[in-house]
């Protein structure tokens, strides 16, 4: 038996580790996969075949057969500086996995170590949720929000201009946050739920809500919450970035353009917005790790 060991943060959302692991368990029975948040009292690189990291900092490079992935990019400050220390001071691994190529031409780097370019997808349980035809929520945001001053302008706007419309927000907050808005009947903060809860929570709400920022990393990283919106079926108001413009037009959707100020945000422009929710089930975690190839090392 070939034992894999996933090493991450625990505070870090990632689905995809169970879409590996599922994928695994019906394509790879021979390999039995852990996370490193399973052994509370510490774990040893050395009593595992695989380690898989997901960076981060890896400097020891420890372990019989490592493999680094690089989901993201850094976040400012000295985001292009964080990329590079990254890239000189990590230790060469036996394989690098990276979410495309934007983020691995990013981080720069050059030598002939094998790689795979693996995408987000969506969990089974997103398309096979129906979307309730009395939602209790008008909008949900999933994701987090720590997205600095446009969570917070939506907010405003949404707390003096929609007090008709219910939002619900599922993510971890800060304590500034939550008390800012906390006097507003109209806005639920859910917080972190189990990533079981998550289809069933966006299926109870009109339209699904991405609040992204235009600004580099995350106006050209894949917005897993839109990839789960669609999924569900719920139509998709969003900020106006890169990313999600490139989405839209190779996949044939149409989704309601925020303005910067959120001014266009009602109810009534939205009820005669003719959206377009596009069919994404190529974009299922099966699918998406098949196409990637990321496991034909093994």
């Amino acid at each position: 038996m070939t034992k894999l060991l996933f090493v991450r943060q625990p505070h870090v959302y990632l689905p995809e580790i169970t879409a590996y692991k599922s994928y695994l368990s019906s394509h790879y029975p021979s390999v039995e996969a852990f996370e490193s948040t399973d052994f509370q009292d510490g774990y040893d690189l050395a009593e595992f075949d695989i380690a898989w990291h997901f960076m981060g900092r890896d400097m020891k490079g420890a372990g019989r057969y490592v493999i680094h992935e690089y989901n993201s990019l850094s976040t400012k400050p000295f985001a292009q500086v964080k990329n590079q220390i990254k890239r000189i001071f990590n230790a060469k691994p036996d394989r690098r996995v990276f979410l495309n190529n934007t983020v691995r031409n990013k981080f720069g780097f050059n030598d002939a170590i094998p790689y795979s370019l693996r995408d987000m997808g969506v969990d089974d349980a997103f398309f096979q949720e129906n979307i309730t035809d009395t939602p209790e929520y008008d909008f949900i945001y999933a994701g987090g929000l720590n997205r600095g001053a446009v969570i917070e302008r939506f907010l405003e706007h949404f707390s003096k201009n929609m007090q008709s419309a219910t939002l619900i927000l599922v993510g971890d907050a800060s304590d500034c946050l939550r008390a800012k808005f906390k006097g507003f009947d109209n806005i639920t903060f859910k917080g972190r739920v189990s990533y079981k809860e998550v289809p069933k929570l966006m299926a109870n709400a009109r339209y699904g809500l991405n609040i992204m920022p235009d600004e580099y990393p995350f106006n050209i990283q894949t917005a897993t919450k839109v990839l789960e919106y669609m999924a569900v079926g719920l139509p998709v108001v969003t900020t106006n970035y890169q990313w999600i413009n490139e989405f839209e037009a190779q996949h044939k959707g149409r989704f309601f353009k925020l303005s910067p100020d959120m001014s266009n945000l009602s109810l009534d422009s939205l009820s005669e917005f003719e959206f377009v929710t596009p069919d994404i089930k190529e974009l299922s975690w099966g699918n998406v790790i098949e196409k990637s190839n990321v496991f034909s090392f093994l």
